[in-house]
């Protein structure tokens, strides 16, 4: 990965983690669309169906979000050797509340959970660092696709919007 700086903001993520071959291994493609598609609820008026109709199917496409996010989920517990916390994040990589099993200078591929209904996944590659005087266990990005680099930092601006406007417009 090229080094460039990123901006990191403090999160809580759940990221699933397994020891990878190398650092320079392909991280597992995820079907990764973008954080925001998706919240809006699509217009079914143009369909011709009554209002309580559509209002049904928007109900059932919820639920059928929440059972696939849910399958997922499981799949990911299944293919992955540990779930850990993530408190930090950037687009060059994160730090663990908690290094599990792993060591500096692991290899290590993680499966991050950005969002989780509906499950929105980035993928990542990275090298457990040594430990420094921070909190946490810092990991370096080493291998990471364009998509989920580019997840990666839509999600650190938008929490780091959140931040902004918590501490300009208290309620």
């Amino acid at each position: 990965m090229t080094t460039q700086d990123y901006l990191r903001v403090p999160t809580r993520l759940r990221a699933y983690v397994r020891l990878a071959s190398s650092k320079d291994s392909l991280p597992l493609a995820y079907d990764n669309p973008d954080l925001n598609v998706g919240i809006e609820q699509p217009d079914l008026t143009a369909a011709g169906l009554s209002k309580v109709v559509a209002d049904f199917l928007l109900v059932v496409d919820n639920k059928l979000d929440t059972v696939i996010s849910l399958l997922n989920q499981k799949r990911l517990e299944d293919e992955f050797s540990a779930e850990l916390e993530v408190i930090e994040i950037g687009g060059d990589g994160l730090r663990l509340a908690d290094k599990g099993s792993f060591a500096p200078g692991d290899a290590l591929e993680f499966a991050l959970v950005l969002n989780q209904f509906p499950l929105r996944i980035a993928s990542a590659v990275g090298i457990m660092d040594r430990d420094d005087t921070a909190e946490g266990h810092p990991v370096s990005f080493t291998r990471i696709r364009e998509p989920d680099l580019e997840a990666v930092v839509s999600f650190v601006f938008h929490e780091e919007r959140m931040r902004i406007r918590e501490t300009r417009w208290p309620e």
